[in-house]
């Protein structure tokens, strides 16, 4: 997973408003440019990074939604929701490919014929989502989407007026520091994921432990967007955040095959495995591969909750909250 890009100009301790501008208008920027590289079909990396491009983008909206208003820019986050999730269904694609040509490789010889069928399958799924790409990657639907977010983007975020007794307007000159607001972001983050641990210790139960997932790689976006504020004093914690969020995200990649091949070996291909049909080859597959995934689930489940056991251990919670309520005046490490 690799690390955002710091954005410059930003004074913490500055009202918010100028630098939440600047973080959104750099984000959709990183990933407008990315366009090229996630259409280019050689370069599988290319929709990889540009949806992480596009999920550091809409993390940094969901930390700043408190901050404006949602109603200006809602056509603006449907767009980016809807490359965001077009840019998945690639990526989903290549990620599953690339572990079944793995498994492939390794598999008993009467089994991997069933997995390469399997990746075929999935190739062919690529192949239909890349294609749908292609208009929603469309320049000029990213400069209309740059172009009609940036003024949204402004209207949203300019200051309330307030009507005084005499009738006149005044803006509002209550608005927080960017320091204060990523103080308040982070420690929700962190409260979130502190609220989700419990579903480590239900492991049966995926649909919590995929939402523990989901609460750090929040967690990880919000240290690493308002790192500038504090300096390198973030940096073990989003680094230990970023593991945990590996962990967990390999549980669920794991919950996600296990339902897949269940799916494919229940009905019509359950009765297939013993026959002669020709979906004998892939239901062999899929029953060695729900056991292959199956062992790996519990491998990601205890290196998640080792990871979590240390963070808890180590108070890496309380330390985290002491530094980011610390006092602003102290500077930070560089």
């Amino acid at each position: 997973m690799a690390k955002a890009k710091q954005i410059s100009g930003i004074n913490c301790d500055a009202e918010a408003t100028p630098a939440i501008r600047r973080v959104l208008t750099v984000r959709l920027r990183e990933m407008c440019a990315l366009r090229k590289k996630a259409l280019d079909a050689s370069d599988l990396e290319g929709v990889h990074d540009m949806r992480v491009a596009s999920r550091r983008l809409r993390s940094a909206l969901r930390d700043f939604k408190p901050y404006a208003r949602k109603r200006r820019i809602a056509k603006s986050l449907k767009d980016i929701k809807g490359i965001a999730d077009a840019l998945g269904l690639v990526r989903d694609q290549d990620v599953a490919i690339i572990a079944l040509e793995k498994l492939a490789a390794k598999a008993p010889p009467e089994v991997a014929p069933g997995i390469k069928e399997l990746a075929e399958i999935r190739r062919a799924k690529r192949t239909e989502a890349a294609e749908q790409l292609i208009p929603i990657l469309g320049q000029a639907c990213l400069t209309q989407l740059q172009s009609e977010f940036l003024p949204a983007l402004e209207a949203a975020t300019e200051p309330l007026t307030i009507r005084k007794k005499s009738g006149s307007a005044a803006a509002s000159t209550n608005s927080p520091s960017y320091r204060a607001v990523g103080r308040a972001t982070i420690l929700d983050r962190l409260k979130e994921l502190e609220k989700l641990s419990d579903s480590l210790y239900r492991p049966l139960k995926a649909k919590p432990l995929h939402k523990m997932r989901i609460a750090a790689k929040r967690l990880r976006y919000a240290l690493e967007l308002f790192e500038k504020c504090w300096g390198r004093k973030l940096v073990p914690f989003s680094t230990r955040v970023a593991a945990l969020q590996s962990s967990l995200g390999e549980l669920h990649d794991c919950d996600v095959w296990i339902v897949e091949f269940g799916d494919d070996l229940s009905g019509r291909n359950r009765q297939s495995v013993d026959g002669d049909s020709a979906d004998s080859a892939r239901g062999a597959a899929s029953i060695w591969l729900l056991d292959h995934f199956v062992k790996q689930r519990t491998k990601h489940l205890r290196s998640a909750l080792a990871r979590w056991r240390d963070w808890e251990t180590n108070n890496h919670s309380d330390q985290l909250r002491g530094i980011v309520q610390a006092d602003p005046r102290q500077k930070p490490d560089r």
